[in-house]
């Protein structure tokens, strides 16, 4: 929940749907008198060439037809996000992955959510998960290729939006010029000011939509939400939801329904929550170091109860 109170004669703002939520940007000052349309462009671009939704002819799709051997020439911006990814693999020791496209279908992700609820399911077996120790490509930064080696389908899914989101405010800010701003890509969230503007931004309880769990004020800096509950369904007797553990390919089972991160990036905030939801509890503050020091977070378990890495549970 974002405080969006704010003075129309120093901010310009523009709200509009894309890969499935709502973002919403507002600007101070911005050197670009069309910036609205190059922000646009870039979420519709995004949307278009790295959704598993959109066929098997965008960008993503092309990636992850690649049979073993055969090299493909990425977008600067799709190599950046894919080779990130494949770094917070590495760094989380495979508890986050960008591979999980095989087990999110077997789940029954197939459809953009949200979809019809499963009925009656016949006994399959997972997919195999790739090696932790190797990836299925080979990077080329000079020429901005990858060459598969082995299998393994992409879904971009939280990675990609944060990408989206921090690829926008460095766009405003560095080459728009923009003294403050905000960019909110439903749940993934990056703010910037000259000092002067503190950002008022709200944490709404996933059981309770109306009822805040905790606010923070912010000059710089991201924060990322993810839960359990706003993407799940039924797939026979099962009750499955989107955020699977790398190392398994399982929904994640740590009993946190929803994890609230903060960091100075919007890729570290994005993956820091996805961890939190699939790390053991004990072992959460560790692996958020892994990714940047600065993390801060905030947990809601599956009784309510709130959980601060400063306070402990507060609820």
């Amino acid at each position: 929940m974002i405080d969006k109170q704010v003075d129309p004669e120093t901010f310009e703002t523009i709200t509009f749907d894309a890969m499935n939520t709502t973002f919403y940007f507002v600007v101070s000052k911005c050197k670009m008198s069309n910036w609205k349309e190059v922000i646009k462009g870039w979420v519709r671009y995004v949307e278009k060439e790295w959704s598993r939704f959109q066929g098997g002819d965008n960008e993503l799709g092309q990636l992850n037809n690649l049979k073993v051997g055969q090299k493909m020439k990425l977008s600067l911006p799709l190599y950046y996000v894919l080779q990130r990814a494949e770094e917070y693999r590495h760094r989380t020791n495979s508890s986050f992955s960008p591979y999980l496209l095989s087990q999110l279908q077997f789940h029954g992700y197939q459809l953009s959510f949200p979809f019809p609820m499963n009925g009656f399911v016949k006994k399959e077996v997972i997919p195999p998960m790739i090696d932790s120790k190797t990836s299925p490509f080979l990077f080329d930064p000079k020429q901005i290729t990858v060459i598969r080696t082995s299998e393994g389908k992409v879904d971009l899914g939280g990675i990609g939006k944060g990408y989206t989101v921090q690829a926008a405010a460095r766009w405003l800010k560095n080459i728009g010029g923009a003294s403050a701003g905000m960019v909110d890509g439903g749940g993934d969230l990056t703010v910037w000011s000259d000092g002067l503007k503190e950002w008022k931004i709200g944490v709404a309880h996933p059981l309770q939509n109306n009822r805040e769990i905790a606010q923070f004020r912010l000059k710089n800096g991201s924060i990322a939400t993810s839960n359990v509950i706003y993407r799940s369904w039924t797939k026979g007797n099962e009750k499955k939801h989107h955020i699977l553990n790398g190392r398994t390919g399982l929904p994640a089972e740590n009993h946190m329904i929803q994890a609230t991160v903060i960091s100075e990036n919007c890729l570290d905030a994005e993956v820091g929550a996805k961890l939190c939801l699939i790390e053991e509890v004990k072992n959460i503050k560790t692996q958020l170091k892994k990714l940047n020091s600065a993390c801060t977070y905030l947990l809601v378990n599956d009784q309510g109860k709130v959980i601060s890495d400063k306070f402990g549970e507060l609820m």
